[in-house]
């Protein structure tokens, strides 16, 4: 197999990742892996994918644009073309022409090209991370800016554009704080009360990590990029704008906060998620959202996103227990079983009358003079023909199906892992709202 590899750093470089395709393309790949991921991670998927397939013995030539296209690395690329050499894996550069990497003198070109990728990079990350010190030491805004706020001016200030209440975001704001301290509301309860009254949407996970932002007390703050949950971690400049939530706010609000964590444990979501049966395949039939068991009652399902977004995003209600659940869904696998066993597929089998009828005006519209009207009679034809041809179905999987739920009693005294397995195979989705089961939607195997 011919394959390419293409990369680019970020997202704001889709004209040059096209560009490395269509080059590529005109070589006559197979298959073309792309990543959108820097050169120096080891995590890119796709790239990871193709190593795979090397180890695999699948792949004969690799083409790549350029050298910095396989890694920005010395270490990776090294590893890489140690790699290639060992399976006798091709690698084609066409910025770089080399013959053979296993020549002493095309190790020595890739080597020189991959150290200066490398200086490159370091090069571009040193120049970023003066940028960012400069950036702190300006006090400027970064710019995720908590809601309330904008940015103006490369600084944070009182967002006073309109919500379609007609009040400004700035008040609002200020008024979803009033209201948890007025109401001594827990998080998850000021989140419903936010999305009721404003339309705002916000998670349990998100609502607590705005009240507690130091941006809305004044101040601003660097260095949060994967340390959320880690504020001793963040470089906080105080006093730089103005602050939605004064000292004696925060006061309460922090005494508030302590006290729903005695009461509700942090306001957690209460879904068991990943766990037991069905579990990632039962939907809400009011708003799509995922149903998982509750945690009081391990045998009750409830939406997801009412339990985060509240009662006025989901009407789903009525909480559906899991056994009726299971009891729904084998039922209607053990009658899937039934029409499955009496399937039967037979290449001798005569076509239909009508697709007879079609193939013969086909065959008598090809014969005479095209036009424009002939041409979109045979097209229209020809589709019809396609519609009637038979599906090949997947026997393997069929016969699967009918020796697994024919007899719903033995699959019922398998181990829940076993039938977790076969409920993923086999279904697609359960959708249920308020205590029913709407629909079961199986795996497409004919």
């Amino acid at each position: 197999m011919r394959v390419g590899y293409a990369r680019v750093s970020t997202g704001e470089q889709d004209e040059a990742l096209v560009q490395q395709m269509a080059r590529l393309e005109k070589t006559g790949l197979d298959k073309i892996f792309t990543d959108i991921k820097s050169g120096k991670s080891n995590n890119r998927k796709e790239f990871n994918k193709l190593i795979a397939l090397c180890k695999k013995g699948e792949v004969k030539e690799i083409v790549i644009t350029r050298i910095d296209r396989l890694a920005r690395s010395m270490v990776s690329m090294s590893k890489a073309i140690a790699l290639f050499e060992e399976m006798g894996i091709k690698l084609t550069i066409l910025d770089a022409p080399i013959d053979d990497i296993s020549n002493p003198f095309s190790k020595f070109s890739i080597n020189q090209m991959g150290a200066l990728a490398q200086f490159e990079s370091d090069l571009l990350q040193s120049r970023v991370r003066h940028g960012y010190n400069y950036f702190r030491e300006k006090n400027k805004a970064p710019s995720h800016v908590p809601f309330g706020y904008a940015r103006i001016d490369e600084k944070y200030a009182p967002d006073l554009s309109l919500h379609e209440s007609g009040k400004t975001n700035w008040t609002i704001a200020r008024e979803i704080i009033d209201w948890m301290i007025a109401n001594k509301s827990s998080i998850r309860g000021t989140a419903h009360h936010t999305q009721a009254c404003y339309g705002l949407r916000w998670s349990v996970t998100g609502f607590h990590n705005w009240i507690k932002n130091p941006v809305l007390r004044g101040h601003t703050r660097y260095n949060v990029h994967n340390k959320q949950h880690k504020p001793d971690l963040w470089d906080i400049r105080k006093d730089t704008h103005t602050p939605l939530i004064d000292a004696s706010t925060d006061e309460q609000l922090q005494a508030l906060l302590i006290d729903n964590q005695r009461i509700w444990g942090g306001n957690r979501l209460q879904g068991n998620r990943g766990t037991g049966l069905l579990s990632g395949q039962i939907y809400c039939g009011c708003c799509d959202g995922k149903c998982y068991v509750s945690r009081k009652d391990k045998d009750l399902l409830v939406c997801n996103k009412r339990n985060v977004y509240g009662k006025s995003y989901c009407s789903n209600k009525k909480a559906t227990p899991l056994s009726k659940v299971c009891e729904f869904v084998d039922a209607a696998l053990a009658e899937k079983a039934i029409i499955l066993r009496d399937f039967v597929f037979s290449e001798d089998e005569p076509e239909p009358r009508e697709l007879v009828e079609l193939k013969a005006k086909l065959e008598s519209l090809e014969k005479i003079p095209k036009d424009d009207v002939i041409e979109d009679a045979i097209a229209k034809i020809k589709l019809k023909i396609q519609q009637h041809k038979k599906v090949t179905p997947n026997l393997a999987l069929v016969d699967e199906w009918v020796q697994t739920f024919s007899d719903i009693r033995y699959f019922q005294l398998l181990p829940q892992d076993r039938k977790s397995e076969l409920y993923r195979k086999f279904l697609s989705a359960v959708v249920i709202d308020n205590g029913s089961i709407i629909r079961v939607e199986f795996v497409d195997i004919v």
